[in-house]
C-alpha cells in the first residue's frame, strides 16, 4: 500500500513538473515574437501588448478576477513586473480591473488623463498606484510613446494634457497607434465620431479596434473609409444590456470589406507579430 501512494506521489509529481517544463518551453519560443492579444474580459475593454517580458496593458474591463486569469494565460508565470498601465479614461468598463492588477504585480508607469470623474474606483486605482514604488505616473497626449519589442506605440489623442474641460470622459479617452513593422493597430479606447474623425492618421490601418465596444457613437462611415482596415476587433460582453455591437456599426463595417472578430463570439484575439507581418494566432 505505502508503495503504491510513492509511485501515485511520483507520477503526480512528474506531472506537474512536465506542465511547468512545457510552460516554459512554449514562453521562451515566442520571446522573439510580439504579441497583441484583445482580451476577453466581458463587456469592457483590455489589450495586451507583449514582447518577452516587456508588456503594456491597455485597460483592464470591469472585473479584476477575470483579467488577472486572462493575464495569468498569456503572460509567463514567473513574470511579475507590467512596464506600462493604460487607463483610457476612468469609466467601470475600463478601470475596475485594473485596481488589482497593482495588487498583483509590479507596474513601472501609469498613462492615465486628467479627466474629471469622482468615482470610488478611480480613487482606489490611484491609490493604488500612489502606493507602488518607484511607479512614473503620466498624463499621457499625443507625442508620448513607447517601445514594445520591434513595435512602436504611439498616443495620438487627447491633443493637450488638460482634458478637464470635456465633459463626456469618453472624449477623452487616450487614443493611440501601434506600429510594428509593415501593421498598424488603432487602439481607440470609447472615443467618440466627433473626435475620432478628426484623428491625425495618415496610414492604412491594418486591425483596427472598434471604438466603445461597437456603439452608434464611434467607428463611422468616414472613419472606416479614412483608415480602411483589414480586420476590425470589438470587445463586448456576451448579450450585454447595451446592444453592442450596434447593428449599423457592423453593416459599415461590412461594406468596407473589412473581417469582424468579436470578443463576444470568440474569445480572447491575439495576433502574434514577427518582422514581416502580424497574423491572427486562431
Amino acid at each position: 500500500m505505502k508503495n503504491r501512494f510513492v509511485v501515485y506521489l511520483v507520477v503526480f509529481v512528474m506531472i506537474i513538473v512536465s506542465g511547468a517544463c512545457a510552460t516554459i518551453i512554449y514562453h521562451m519560443s515566442v520571446m522573439d515574437e510580439t504579441h497583441v492579444v484583445f482580451l476577453d474580459i466581458g463587456q469592457g475593454d483590455a489589450i495586451l501588448i507583449s514582447h518577452g517580458s516587456n508588456q503594456v496593458l491597455i485597460d483592464g474591463g470591469p472585473d479584476g478576477t477575470i483579467l488577472l486569469e486572462e493575464l495569468g494565460t498569456y503572460m509567463p508565470f514567473w513574470d511579475r513586473t507590467i512596464e506600462i498601465v493604460v487607463a483610457t479614461h476612468p469609466d467601470s468598463d475600463h478601470i475596475d480591473g485594473l485596481v488589482g492588477v497593482f495588487e498583483h504585480y509590479h507596474v513601472n508607469q501609469l498613462w492615465y488623463t486628467n479627466a474629471d470623474k469622482d468615482t470610488a474606483t478611480y480613487k482606489k486605482l490611484l491609490y493604488n498606484a500612489n502606493k507602488e514604488k518607484n511607479l512614473e505616473k503620466i498624463i499621457a497626449f499625443y507625442g508620448l510613446q513607447a517601445r514594445v519589442g520591434d513595435g512602436l506605440l504611439k498616443v495620438i489623442y487627447p491633443y493637450s494634457s488638460d482634458v478637464s474641460r470635456i465633459e463626456d470622459v469618453n472624449a477623452a479617452s487616450i487614443t493611440a497607434l501601434f506600429e510594428i513593422g509593415n501593421d498598424v493597430f488603432y487602439l481607440g479606447g470609447d472615443i467618440t465620431t466627433e473626435f475620432e474623425d478628426k484623428l491625425p492618421i495618415d496610414d492604412k490601418i491594418t486591425i483596427l479596434k472598434a471604438s466603445h465596444h461597437g456603439s452608434n457613437t464611434s467607428t463611422s462611415k468616414k472613419f472606416l473609409q479614412k483608415t480602411n482596415p483589414k480586420d476590425v476587433i470589438i470587445s463586448a460582453g456576451v448579450h450585454n444590456r447595451y446592444g453592442h455591437p450596434h447593428k449599423n456599426v457592423l453593416m459599415r463595417i461590412y461594406r468596407t470589406g473589412a473581417q469582424v472578430f468579436r470578443t463576444d463570439q470568440f474569445g480572447s484575439i491575439e495576433y502574434v507579430c514577427n518582422e514581416s507581418a502580424c497574423y491572427r494566432n486562431e
